[in-house]
């Protein structure tokens, strides 16, 4: 039994070294022009098969999923290790996520990063909503909701997406309990959550 902990030990911070060496690769074909075009062209020639959800321009055709056009480049990239190893889960992508290369993650990563989020039709902005976001979430989101590198971009995001995701965090839901969102939304009562949705939804920033 000894054996195998340390087995899994090691096994664990290989995987870490590999995500880290991974993402110096992704951050230096980013900050060089010329590889970050080369990257987008490939990701868009790769992104066929993401389309039938994510939409093909990366604004989602289902109103459960989410939109990945204008999301954080490196954020996305860090997103396919954490389906990979299960720390996040989705039936779809867990299995999608193991047999991308990290090239392709590269370049899927950098090309939705690089498209616009197109304005969503009967989204409706929400006073309360936005009184909600200022008090629990621009900090780390950002004042207009364009979240960093390790953290999401919630602006123009689809409604129904964020009323599901914020309802499994307030939930406690058990895939998502190591996520910070989980204290966050204890806070927030269950009834202001649709306004949330509607005003990150409406939020439409380059």
């Amino acid at each position: 039994m000894r054996l195998l902990t340390i087995a899994a030990f090691f096994i664990v911070m290989q995987v870490q070294a590999d995500t880290s060496s991974m993402m110096d690769t992704f951050l230096s074909v980013k900050s060089n022009p010329t590889t970050r075009m080369t990257a987008i062209q490939a990701g868009e020639d790769r992104a066929t098969l993401c389309g039938y959800c994510h939409g093909k321009n990366g604004n989602s055709v289902k109103s459960g999923v989410p939109n990945l056009a204008g999301q954080n480049a490196e954020y996305l990239f860090q997103q396919f290790s954490l389906f990979a190893d299960g720390t996040r889960k989705n039936y779809v992508m867990e299995r999608l996520a193991k047999v991308v290369t990290p090239e392709d993650q590269i370049n899927l990563a950098l090309y939705y990063g690089s498209l616009p989020v197109l304005p969503q039709a009967n989204v409706h902005s929400s006073v309360r909503g936005k009184e909600i976001y200022q008090g629990f979430c621009f900090a780390c989101h950002g004042e207009n909701g364009l979240g960093s590198a390790k953290l999401p971009r919630v602006a123009g995001q689809k409604r129904d997406f964020i009323i599901k995701a914020l309802t499994a965090f307030k939930e406690g839901d058990v895939h998502r309990n190591k996520s910070p969102m989980v204290a966050i939304m204890e806070k927030v009562n269950r009834e202001d959550i649709e306004p949330l949705a509607d005003y990150l939804a409406s939020l439409n920033h380059p």
